[in-house]
């Protein structure tokens, strides 16, 4: 049976966790490229110095010129060692970020510790899930920004916000349906027990969220 959550700070750990997971899918290919396209420019220069430096042996006895068969296989199965590039180490960092907060909350760290540390939000304090929220969406940031990716989540200009009227809630869908989420603009920000958000658990300036059993969620799908 699922966890009831209706704290907001669990479901901006949730909509950040699923972000995150999505950033990552992208840099994942992007790494791939850029591992290839590094590994490619290693080859070259590799059978370039390997070139350079072998000499055919002069005479019509010699060994060694074009037509050596040994000198085509080295340079055929050339494979330098390739460095991470920059997306390479980005991904390393990311991973090692999210390893040492797995590690933090006493989670499994054995592969990859996002879907644990998703896994966990329901069970985490208020608090905790608040301090969580913000390290994914820093990690989120981070890879968005240098992929030149979009934010996450999907406009519905077609609903209003309950607190601020503005047509701007964004629908976070990407994951499971129980992690689906509607947010508004950040600056939108609770005013407590009073606030017209119709968030059911409402907290003094947190930003508007609206978790998978919110009336708005269900219907950001069709507004979407």
């Amino acid at each position: 049976m699922r966890t009831q959550v209706t704290h907001p700070h669990h479901h901006h750990a949730t909509r950040a966790a699923q972000a995150l997971t999505v950033a990552r899918r992208h840099l994942d290919d992007a790494v791939a490229r850029e591992t290839a396209d590094r590994r490619d420019e290693a080859r070259i220069v590799a059978a370039a110095s390997s070139l350079q430096a072998w000499r055919p042996i002069p005479g019509p006895t010699g060994r060694g010129g074009h037509g050596d068969p040994a000198g085509r296989t080295v340079v055929d199965f050339l494979e330098p060692e390739v460095r991470d590039g920059q997306l390479g180490r980005l991904a390393g960092r990311t991973t090692a970020t999210l390893t040492w907060l797995a590690g933090a909350l006493a989670l499994p760290t054995a592969g990859d510790p996002l879907p644990a540390l998703a896994a966990a939000v329901p069970t985490l304090r208020p608090s905790t899930a608040r301090h969580l929220a913000r390290w994914l969406d820093e990690a989120d940031q981070q890879i968005r920004d240098r992929l030149a990716l979009d934010d996450d989540g999907t406009p519905i200009p077609g609903l209003r916000c309950p607190r601020c009227a503005r047509r701007q809630l964004t629908a976070h869908t990407t994951g499971p349906r129980p992690t689906w989420t509607v947010t508004c603009t950040p600056t939108c920000l609770c005013v407590g027990p009073d606030c017209p958000c119709t968030m059911p658990t409402r907290v003094v300036d947190v930003a508007h969220i609206w978790g998978p059993d919110h009336p708005l969620t269900a219907r950001s799908v069709s507004a979407a």
